[in-house]
């Protein structure tokens, strides 16, 4: 696994940007060594991006603990490739406070140590049609899963669940992040929303409607996001710009699951699923001259 070189990038995490341009995409690298990857995450003020792999086909029908953690060094570029095992189909991954949260088998949220991977809680919604697929918390520790196959947003909170959401807009619920005080969610199954919800009130607004099949929304750092498209683009949005396109896979069967990045924007990685691919990009936003 190659090192992304990233420490100018992460020193610059915590300042404050407000350019609404889009920005330019550089690819920096493409990696074999992972597994059916199909969620990135790199935790605010981290060195480390945790990438779930699913193994196997990744598939609902493979045989329960083949998947597995891996571990990126961003800045040193050290590489632990089965950081954390033995997990059924690992999904959308968030951390807060030291702690991993990830969404295994579409049917738990798993809460693990960040620094050891030890398992330290799991909750599991027993109920039939489901399949739950990303994660969010917010500052209050509210725990937001989508339920792609049941098109629907749930909440978990001291270990209850409750649905906030089912139908549409929320048709193919599929990534969700907390970004500056909002919950976004994107929709897959070829419905292509983008959802942004108020966290206390629930009142929700559709920014974005047919694009594509929309897996992973991470924050630019500007007020924007970059989305992933499972048909093999990496895009970015704004309030002012709308949607632009980063990059795009023509003529690969890729699925671009859900991506990771730096909180200042400046570093994306996104997971192939499949190909088995890591490809690492560089981006830059024409507004700024630092």
């Amino acid at each position: 696994m190659k090192s992304l070189w990233l420490a100018a990038g992460l020193a610059l995490a915590g300042q404050s940007a407000l350019a609404q341009s889009a920005p330019e995409a550089t690819a920096l690298w493409r990696s074999h060594s992972v597994d059916r990857p199909e969620a990135v995450h790199v935790p605010l003020g981290s060195d480390w991006a945790y990438i779930g792999n699913q193994s196997g086909e990744g598939e609902e029908t493979d045989p329960p603990g083949l998947g597995y953690i891996s571990r990126l060094n961003l800045v040193s570029g050290e590489w632990q490739a089965r950081w954390a095992d033995g997990f059924d189909d690992p999904l959308g991954i968030v951390s807060q406070d030291g702690h991993l949260y990830m969404v295994d088998a579409g049917q738990h949220v798993i809460r693990l140590d960040q620094e050891t991977g030890a398992e330290l809680d799991r909750w599991t919604l027993e109920r039939d049609g489901i399949f739950l697929n990303d994660v969010a918390i917010d500052p209050d520790g509210r725990i937001w899963v989508t339920d792609t196959r049941g098109g629907a947003l749930y909440e978990l909170v001291d270990g209850r669940w409750r649905q906030l959401f089912s139908g549409d807009p929320f048709t193919g619920a599929n990534g969700v992040e907390f970004v500056d005080g909002w919950i976004y969610v994107v929709c897959s199954s070829g419905v292509g929303n983008l959802i942004r919800i108020q966290p206390d009130t629930l009142e929700h607004t559709l920014l974005v409607s047919g694009e594509g099949s929309l897996d992973g929304v991470v924050t630019d750092g500007r007020g924007g996001l970059v989305l992933s498209d499972l048909r093999g683009r990496l895009l970015h949005w704004s309030e002012a710009g709308g949607i632009t396109v980063l990059d795009e896979f023509a003529g690969e069967e890729v699925m671009l699951n859900s991506i990771g990045g730096t909180a200042d924007g400046r570093f994306i990685l996104a997971p192939h699923w499949a190909s088995s691919q890591l490809s690492a990009y560089a981006l830059t936003y024409p507004d700024e001259t630092n």
